[in-house]
């Protein structure tokens, strides 16, 4: 395939997000939607892109793994710059979903994977919350909704107070509004749904382990990044040898070689690669599957809107034995409306629809309501 061109569309969901999607086109006159938000820092994603893109049109792609060798990267640029790994990232995305749409194959099959209606989907309640004053009782009843929506699995994000930079102070004693919160959602969802809690890097090594301990004792059955991995594997590593519960992290990696040392070196029991920054949805497959063949888990990251949901569904559904992916729930009513067929969440579950590469794209009329076009 040739790239022809790529446009770009921010689409403000809340206050705190705004989704930025690049439509690839290659010569053919294929189109596919790719999600490339970084924060504040989309705008630069998107120019990365257009520069990219414009110097591979003169050139004939015949794999995705051929991006980063086409504009001379090397994998060590690409993980510590995470504008240019998200822009790669987009890219070889956007080549593999453009070849699955010329092979008339679904993108699960062209990950290969047999085709499934449907993937599970853990209802991460976090972003939700940013609209509220977020405490242990709005916590709680977000919960309860995404219970009541069928989910069976939840995770939250509640150590606001916690920060590295911080004075100093007990441990417990600042986290102790966060814990509180995770009480609030276990009292919500019951004793027997499993609840998994993101720490947002916040702790140094031997908090988190004094963390941990509270976490085990509300019934959380997962524990992730307390720090940052990438910066301290060996930290991460001390951390799992003391902490009697799955130790999960990965959202900011890129390249299955990063997972893969996060499993050995770092004892992580579950990867979570994020489609928009691990090198796309090929690089994310090849992560999950090594992980399942190390005896890890895999479950993907996705705090995003649906056009990284849907892509993310087909990588779990193309894994076998992945886990419940992200979803995170109930942060505009109107979410379903931005894909066209509608997004289709019911019961816990992701439905994939028919037809090739993704199944579906960004709604023409609801991008013109709700979105701007970026310039770069």
């Amino acid at each position: 395939m040739r790239f022809e061109r790529v446009e770009f569309v921010a689409i403000e969901a809340t206050p705190r997000t705004t989704w930025v999607f690049a439509v690839f086109a290659d010569t053919e006159g294929v189109v596919t939607p790719v999600e490339i938000t970084l924060g504040e820092l989309s705008k630069r994603v998107a120019k990365s892109v257009a520069n990219a893109v414009a110097r591979l049109s003169a050139s004939e792609i015949g794999y995705e793994s051929e991006i980063e060798s086409a504009l001379g990267l090397d994998v060590n640029a690409l993980r510590t710059d995470r504008i240019i790994a998200t822009a790669v990232s987009a890219l070889r995305t956007a080549v593999a979903q453009i070849d699955s749409q010329h092979n008339r194959q679904s993108l699960t099959e062209a990950l290969g994977g047999v085709g499934a209606a449907s993937v599970e989907l853990y209802a991460n309640i976090n972003r939700s919350l940013f609209a509220t004053d977020r405490t242990p009782a709005a916590f709680g009843k977000v919960a309860e909704r995404a219970a009541r929506a069928g989910f069976r699995v939840f995770k939250c994000a509640p150590f606001d107070e916690v920060r590295l930079d911080a004075p100093s102070a007990p441990i417990l004693e600042t986290a102790g509004p966060g814990l509180d919160r995770i009480a609030a959602v276990r009292q919500a969802i019951g004793i027997d749904a499993r609840l998994q809690v993101d720490c947002h890097n916040r702790f140094a090594p031997d908090d988190a382990v004094v963390i941990a301990e509270k976490l085990i004792e509300l019934g959380v059955v997962w524990f992730e990044e307390p720090i940052r991995p990438a910066r301290t594997p060996e930290d991460l590593a001390w951390i799992a040898e003391r902490v009697p519960m799955p130790l999960i992290a990965g959202a900011n990696e890129y390249g299955a070689g990063s997972f893969a040392e996060l499993v050995v070196a770092g004892n992580v029991d579950v990867i979570m690669p994020d489609v928009k920054h691990c090198g796309g949805v090929t690089e994310a497959v090849r992560a999950g599957r090594a992980a399942i063949s190390a005896d890890a888990g895999f479950s993907p990251h996705c705090p995003s809107g649906p056009i990284s949901l849907l892509a993310s569904g087909h990588v779990t559904a193309a894994v076998e034995g992945a886990m419940p992916s992200e979803h995170a729930v109930y942060e505009v009513e109107w979410r379903s409306e931005l894909l066209d067929p509608p997004e289709q969440i019911e019961d816990g579950r992701l439905w994939l629809p028919d037809g090739a590469g993704l199944g579906a794209g960004l709604n023409t009329s609801t991008v013109g309501r709700r979105g701007q076009r970026v310039a770069v």
